[in-house]
């Protein structure tokens, strides 16, 4: 455990353990070739990182491993009557993965799909009792796991990052909404 400061305030730092790491040799001086100066690189095992973190958080609420759960569950809870193919727009799914990943938050109780009233051949998404109840979990834990996870940076540095990833992410997903 490490100790860090988010929003001016200490707190304890889980340091996410990689059970990968050799354990019977020193590693300290591998070179990292072009890895050391390319930015896809960081952001592809930043992102494992902090998937894992998430998976170990959310474990208990049975939202762990895969992608697209959480994703889903907050932005169908956010948009009730959202499309399966605008939520797949946003969270970057094919056709087939959305439909499999539907078909299980289905089966768990947390979502269901309606015929719109407007457009008889399109499907709608919502969110049941439960899975309102899991999104204001979700919800908690997220929040409280990304302020962990990136207490290493300063609010400054966070607010930076943050502007720059959303500026990578929109100009390949179009019609991002503001942020609120």
């Amino acid at each position: 455990m490490s100790i860090g400061r988010v929003n001016g305030s200490r707190v304890t730092r889980r340091t996410p353990g990689n059970p990968q790491a050799p354990k019977t040799i020193d590693y300290s001086n591998v070179d990292f070739d072009i890895f050391g100066d390319l930015l896809s690189f960081y952001v592809r095992t930043v992102n494992i990182l902090v998937s894992r973190d998430l998976d170990e958080q959310t474990e208990e609420l049975a939202m762990a491993g895969g992608t697209g759960k959480i994703s889903t569950l907050l932005l169908v809870g956010a948009n009730p009557g959202l499309r399966p193919s605008v939520l797949a727009h946003f969270i970057l799914k094919d056709r087939s993965a959305m439909g499999k990943l539907l078909e299980q938050m289905e089966r768990t109780g947390l979502l269901e799909q309606k015929v719109s009233v407007t457009e008889r051949r399109a499907r709608e998404l919502y969110l049941t009792p439960k899975g309102r109840a899991m999104a204001q979990q979700v919800r908690e834990v997220a929040r409280r796991q990304s302020d962990d996870f990136f207490s290493v940076l300063t609010d400054e540095e966070q607010d930076a990052l943050m502007r720059i990833l959303r500026k990578v992410y929109e100009s390949y997903v179009d019609k991002v909404p503001s942020p609120t």
